[in-house]
């Protein structure tokens, strides 16, 4: 992954700050700038850890589809909120959703973007949270891109384990995934009975290899509160 880019961090953080406050993003207190050349950031603390920790403490690492959705849900309102004030995150995974007393709030800005349209060679996130546009350094959206790592952090939520490695043809579990779709990964794992058709439905939608048919984070809600009924 691409390191931080702490400009592009500083611009979006100080955009936040002037944004009323969502339940579902850190909060940002104030920044300064410390001996001179350490730019510093005053931010919420969360007690809970991340997402990541709260699987590790599931049983087999996996979470009931009903807490891994209610978990989901608030997760997707953070981004909605995020895109729907011009910013992508880019590095979207459990590890930078922090726990807060039962709330769910997004994290780590260090790679996040107020110009969603990227170029190409900009390969940045973690390698199994990463677009397949992303892996293969292509000019892309960053708003799509989000919204393949939210499924992949559905995905890990409901199973236990990355979808792949890395979303590459050149990944064989990546290949068997383009080839046989989600539903069958999963019924493969011998998670079938886990999922329902519905979540399994919304997972293809956020994990369709076109960006432009996955659905906006506004669109996620609405397709979110049909999978929750």
């Amino acid at each position: 992954r691409n390191v931080d880019n702490p400009w592009s961090e500083h611009r979006v953080v100080a955009r936040l700050m002037t944004l009323p406050p969502h339940p579902n993003v850190v909060r940002f207190r104030g920044e300064f700038l410390h001996a001179q050349d350490t730019w510093c950031v005053d931010m919420e603390f969360c007690p809970g850890g991340d997402l990541w920790d709260v699987l590790e403490a599931a049983p087999k690492n996996r979470l009931p589809e009903r807490e891994a959705l209610q978990l989901f849900a608030q997760c997707v309102r953070g981004v909605r909120f995020l895109h729907a004030h011009g910013i992508a995150h880019r590095d979207l995974s459990l590890e930078n959703v922090f726990y807060c007393r039962g709330a769910c709030k997004i994290g780590d800005f260090g790679l996040s973007t107020d110009e969603p349209l990227r170029g190409r060679g900009e390969a940045v996130g973690k390698a199994y949270y990463m677009a397949p546009e992303v892996v293969n350094q292509e000019a892309y959206d960053a708003f799509a891109a989000d919204m393949w790592s939210l499924g992949i952090m559905l995905f890990i939520m409901l199973t236990g384990s990355p979808l792949t490695s890395s979303a590459s043809r050149q990944n064989r579990a990546f290949g068997a995934f383009c080839e046989m779709g989600v539903a069958k990964v999963i019924d493969s794992w011998g998670l079938a009975s886990s999922v329902s058709p519905t979540t399994i439905a919304l997972l293809d939608k956020l994990l369709s290899l076109t960006p432009s048919q996955r659905p906006t984070s506004d669109e996620l809600i609405e397709l979110f509160v049909d999978c929750d009924n």
